[in-house]
């Protein structure tokens, strides 16, 4: 059936072999607009989008999601496409938007970490020293202030599975 109508009133074109056996629609939106029903329009452009080349498939959903009405359309197909890769990849993809915070980031972060756990040791294991002096029950603040000195080993220890720590 070359360049014949298959009963859709358009001319048939093979896309998957990149062989034409017809003439190809100068507009194929215009094509996928035309058909009936958004169930077939999605199937239409998926067909299209199977007959791309993987090299002209990367900066395709970019230009899907910026021919979006809305920002919430935009934010749904984002949505959907980072929920249909891989976890890995998905964790790659933040890294790079987000990126790694640099030292001296980090440094301020470790500090406030570990000087907070610092603090609720101190105010706790003080809390605690106070409440056994007084001969009172003391066993919440001790078991806070033993959860935090946990924390801090933990983190200033160097894990078994590296040399150093970072």
């Amino acid at each position: 059936m070359l360049g014949q109508d298959q009963g859709d009133g358009l001319p048939s074109t093979n896309l998957n072999s990149g062989e034409e056996t017809g003439p190809v629609p100068a507009d194929l939106a215009s094509v996928v607009r035309g058909l009936d029903t958004p169930e077939q329009q999605a199937a239409a452009a998926e067909g299209v989008i199977g007959a791309i080349p993987s090299e002209a498939k990367q900066d395709l959903a970019a230009s899907v999601v910026r021919g979006l009405d809305t920002p919430e359309q935009q934010k749904a197909a984002a949505e959907g496409v980072m929920s249909a890769m891989p976890v890995k990849q998905r964790q790659e993809v933040a890294q790079s938007l987000l990126g790694r915070p640099d030292k001296t980031t980090r440094q301020v972060l470790w500090y406030m970490v570990v000087s907070t756990l610092v603090l609720a040791i101190f105010v706790f294991g003080t809390m605690a020293f106070v409440l056994i002096y007084q001969k009172k029950p003391a066993e919440a603040p001790l078991a806070l202030a033993t959860t935090a000195l946990g924390g801090v080993v933990g983190l200033v220890a160097t894990s078994p599975g590296s040399g150093s720590s970072d």
